[in-house]
């Protein structure tokens, strides 16, 4: 009987890890979150954002670290303004197989930055909500310059490449992998950055933008993250898939406890 109680309360531990196959947690640099399909690690100094993310089974990151790799910026009251330091973070759902996080940065003029992910442990794409806030004491033009979001890689990357259909998508790839943008109301734009044409990629949102008064905040815009194996045609492929909502490979412990107990009086 002790026996099969050990095993018993071994198995409630073991589901009940399993259930929550996104996990989140932070160390000093990064908030990093852990699911079946990559391990992304979220930056917490300026400019915040994406800094690395493994893919199963490979050593090197996707993204390389730097200054700067993933983030928001606009160009308004005469100079350039990126995403700043992350000022909160919090978990504000999470369930067996899915968890979203909320991420919270000022840049260094008038602009809040609420971003919110969706994270789930049956799909390697990412949603993302982002809200704008105006802090400021003037107006401010809610998206605009192209920037929001762009990618810098930071790595040698074998190509990189943008497509129209089904939705509006762009990527670049390594030999371990790809990482790539989708939205369905925005732009792609690739420039020439870093010494190569193109060697950055980035989306559009200037359509939407909308005068702030000091504040206001805007409506959010949304597009999808993926960080996936293969190149090219996977993340290409991947476009028809970003905008449904994932369903998850977790179990909740109940479903599979009495299972676990027949096991055991056996």
């Amino acid at each position: 009987m002790k026996k099969a109680l050990i095993l018993l309360i071994t198995a409630v531990f073991a589901l009940t890890g399993a259930a929550y196959a996104v996990k989140v947690t932070e160390d000093n640099t990064y908030v990093i979150i852990k699911t079946d399909k990559y391990e992304a690690h979220w930056k917490k100094a300026a400019q915040m954002g994406y800094m690395e993310v493994f893919l199963p089974g490979k050593q090197n990151s996707l993204i390389g670290v730097g200054d700067r790799a993933f983030y928001h910026s606009s160009n308004y009251n005469g100079a350039w303004r990126d995403w700043g330091a992350l000022s909160k973070w919090e978990i504000v759902d999470q369930k067996p197989g899915m968890a979203v996080v909320r991420y919270i940065s000022h840049d260094s003029d008038s602009k809040e930055y609420t971003c919110t992910a969706y994270y789930y442990d049956s799909v390697n794409y990412i949603k993302h909500e982002v809200v704008v806030k105006n802090t400021g004491k003037g107006n401010v033009t809610s998206f605009q310059s192209g920037h929001d979001p762009q990618f810098e890689p930071n790595v040698n990357f074998d190509g990189m490449k943008q497509w129209d259909d089904p939705i509006p998508h762009c990527a670049y790839w390594t030999k371990d992998g790809f990482a790539a943008l989708y939205t369905e109301d925005g732009k792609v734009v690739l420039s020439a950055w870093g010494g190569k044409n193109p060697g950055r990629m980035m989306l559009s949102y200037d359509d939407l933008g909308v005068t702030l008064k000091p504040g206001q905040s805007s409506d959010p815009i949304v597009y999808w993250v993926a960080f996936g194996e293969g190149g090219e045609k996977e993340a290409h492929a991947l476009a028809s898939e970003v905008t449904k909502e994932p369903s998850s490979t977790a179990v909740e412990p109940t479903e599979k406890l009495p299972v676990i107990w027949g096991e055991i009086k056996r």
